[in-house]
């Protein structure tokens, strides 16, 4: 995604922080309850330097890669994925 283009102008965007904006709304009967129970999101803000145009990214949080146990294959004594049908290394079908 292009981040350092203006959609609108075409001029440059700089990055001018991180906030957390508030989800929830203001009710009613419930006040502000509901915005305390929601929390916030986390977001980088852009602003254009041209039309002062303000730009919203959402801060993904960093991906957790999964990993699998590894075991010793009992025909060769490597280490493969837990869930391995046969071993990858000699080829032999596990149990």
């Amino acid at each position: 995604m292009e981040r350092n283009v203006c959609i609108r102008c075409g001029g440059e965007m700089v990055h001018i922080g991180q906030e957390k904006l508030q989800l929830g709304k203001f009710g009613w009967l419930t006040g502000s309850w509901d915005n305390l129970l929601s929390g916030a999101l986390t977001v980088d803000i852009y602003c254009c330097r041209n039309c002062k145009k303000l730009e919203f990214y959402a801060v993904e949080p960093p991906e957790e890669e999964a990993t699998i146990a590894q075991v010793p294959c009992p025909h060769c004594g490597e280490l493969h994925d837990m869930d391995d049908a046969k071993c990858p290394h000699c080829g032999k079908r596990l149990y």
